[in-house]
């Protein structure tokens, strides 16, 4: 089950400040240890902005993209780190990019929206060609109902030529 962001700045602060241990918390709220580690490394550094989500979404900028690569490859500092300091709330993210960079080039590293938002983008697209698809089923089974109807009243008009 994924948490929430409220959800899972609330297990930071049962941590911290309950002193609630990590593998207590990781069996309550079914969150692995790992990445009740990693959120309580943002809470750390940037507090509770960090999980909370503004009105519009971060973007992040191919820039910032290429020198998280960059530092990834070249300096070789964990996805985790990076992740922390561009204050991502997963560090799956930068390793999404970097195996984008690794598969398609620097050339598939563009400006994005959050995690989130590039979600809803693929899925929004896919269900745009869903609802395309429908209509033009819908269209087909319209003109197949009209070729099924208007077929014998052609086929009577050809007869009637033919008897004159």
């Amino acid at each position: 089950m994924e948490l929430t962001l409220d959800e899972k700045l609330e297990c930071v602060l049962l941590h911290l400040n309950d002193n609630l241990p990590l593998h207590t918390i990781s069996k309550e709220r079914g969150i692995g240890v790992a990445r009740l580690k990693y959120c309580i490394d943002l809470y750390k550094k940037w507090g509770e902005p960090a999980f909370k989500r503004k009105k519009e979404r971060r973007t992040y900028t191919r820039e910032t993209k290429l020198k998280a690569i960059e530092d990834h490859i070249v300096n070789g500092r964990s996805f985790r780190k990076i992740a922390i300091d561009l204050m991502l709330t997963e560090p799956n993210i930068v390793s999404d990019w970097v195996n984008m960079y690794k598969e398609k080039g620097e050339e598939a590293i563009k400006d994005t929206y959050s995690r989130e938002a590039y979600k809803h983008h693929d899925d929004k697209v896919l269900e745009k060609e869903y609802k395309k698809l429908l209509e033009d089923l819908e269209r087909t089974k319209a003109e197949n109902e009209y070729l099924k109807k208007s077929f014998p009243l052609a086929l009577e008009r050809s007869k009637r030529f033919k008897k004159k």
